[in-house]
């Protein structure tokens, strides 16, 4: 009998085996009530045929999906893409499967990517939030599915969220540089609706104007992605303005994409700063002054979070805010 994946039933593996579906069930989940010799010729036949569970009918019987959706912004930025493998490795051993839904910083496809993880029945979302979020977040908080924000926050605190310590992360990036004499530190700072830049600008601020140094024409306005647009400033800031002697950037793809124009220029670089130390999980050849953020760390606490809102809904005692500390990394590390 040819038989196609997906389609087996318990109720075939019980008349192949003349088992009742009951015990076929017991024994593909390893019940003490089923003996040893039931269980291997259970599984042996669910293996021969090709079984796979169905999980719609196991969610329609426990209220649950099993699955976790992972909503990030630009899966081309390794920081993202180290922090889904992080979450993802921690959902797969509690046994859920994430989903992977990717916005590319557009509120517009984050709302769509949100309306796509709910009508699946996900069991919780872990979210990279955009600058603009207020209308996903009230569709999730309608449907009432547990949530958590992961590296950025929103002016609403009331909800969970789990970010790094930003605000001295860019005064620590910033005072780096201080420190090594320079004072005319260019900031590639990304938008202010966006907490986590809004709060590194913040830092870099705070490190200046202790140095009684003026920053008006130092800070360069740009995107949080890296694209042809980011490509145009560099290149025009680089060819443009010689009156800078070092360089802070939002995000490590950003300092790495500048490192790349400048040599692809012939152009001398000063000493640059990234942020996110993406190196701790990537090797890309050569070393960057970065400030590191404890990414394995929220990953894990992000989930833990979320898991105990699904698993305990009704034991809500205010909400999990939570600022990792940062520190900087001067040669990357394994963290």
């Amino acid at each position: 009998m040819v038989r196609k994946k997906g389609q087996v039933t318990l109720k075939d593996i019980a008349q192949a085996l003349d088992l009742s579906i009951n015990t076929v069930s017991c024994a593909l989940k390893n019940r003490n009530s089923i003996s040893p010799e039931t269980v291997r010729r259970v599984k042996e036949k669910a293996e021969e045929f090709g079984y796979i569970p169905n999980s719609v009918a196991s969610s329609i019987r426990t209220g649950y999906t099993r699955t976790i959706a992972i909503i990030l912004g630009d899966i081309a930025n390794a920081y993202f893409a180290i922090m889904v493998r992080e979450l993802e490795r921690i959902t797969s051993k509690e046994n859920y499967v994430a989903m992977i839904l990717v916005t590319d910083e557009d509120p517009q496809l984050e709302t769509k990517a949100i309306q796509a993880a709910l009508s699946k029945n996900v069991d919780g979302i872990i979210l990279f939030p955009t600058c603009r979020t207020e209308a996903g977040i009230n569709l999730i908080r309608k449907v009432g599915t547990p949530f958590i924000l992961i590296g950025r926050r929103l002016p609403d605190s009331n909800m969970d969220y789990i970010v790094s310590d930003d605000v001295n992360g860019g005064y620590l990036a910033t005072r780096y540089l201080l420190d090594r004499g320079h004072k005319r530190i260019l900031l590639f700072a990304g938008p202010d609706c966006v907490s986590s830049a809004f709060e590194r600008k913040l830092g870099y601020l705070k490190a200046m104007e202790a140095a009684g140094i003026a920053t008006e024409d130092l800070i360069i306005p740009c995107d949080i992605t890296v694209n042809e647009t980011m490509n145009r400033l560099i290149k025009k800031t680089l060819q443009c303005r010689k009156d800078f002697d070092a360089i802070f950037t939002y995000n490590d793809i950003i300092a790495f994409r500048i490192i790349r124009i400048a040599c692809q220029m012939k152009i001398a670089l000063p000493d640059i700063v990234g942020y996110d130390n993406i190196q701790s999980k990537l090797d890309f050849g050569f070393n960057l002054v970065s400030v590191n953020i404890y990414k394995s760390l929220m990953a894990e606490k992000a989930a833990t979070c979320l898991f105990s809102r699904i698993h305990n809904p009704k034991e809500i005692d205010g909400y999990f805010n939570e600022v990792v500390p940062v520190d900087l990394n001067l040669t990357p590390e394994k963290i």
